[in-house]
């Protein structure tokens, strides 16, 4: 093989390979939209409950958090995305933000309620020994 022959191969290959790299970004960026649809069908086929729905306390952490009403999420979710703009973007980033951050404290919340579990458990665990040693002795 010769060396026109061997750039000439290179070359195609490079070209070859710039194709599918194309293609395969194209094929992933249609997967995601797929995936994202398959989620917004799943969510309005399974209507989860609404964010802070469930109790008087849940209720004032969502408002203390400005955690996204469910009918601002609702609205967002499921909105008429004929006519998509770029003040679209900026406002689902603002309603993700506030969820993330309502988010965050909730999974601050749960670790201090479950540290406060087993340090309860402990003790209860220590007098349930301590009242067999007591029948015991």
């Amino acid at each position: 093989m010769g060396a026109s022959a061997s750039v000439s191969e290179v070359a195609d290959l490079r070209h070859r390979r710039r194709d599918l790299r194309r293609e395969l970004a194209r094929v992933r960026w249609w997967r995601r939209l797929l995936g994202a649809r398959r989620d917004i069908t799943l969510a309005a086929l399974t209507q989860p409950q609404a964010v802070a729905d469930d109790g008087f306390e849940a209720v004032w952490h969502a408002l203390a958090a400005d955690a996204p009403t469910a009918r601002e999420l609702t609205a967002a979710v499921w909105s008429d995305v004929s006519d998509p703009a770029p003040r679209d973007l900026d406002a689902l980033d603002a309603l993700d933000a506030r969820l993330a951050n309502y988010e965050g404290l909730l999974g601050e919340t749960l670790d201090s309620v479950t540290t406060q579990m087993v340090a309860a458990m402990g003790r209860a665990h220590e007098s349930h020994s301590d009242a067999r040693e007591r029948e015991h002795a």
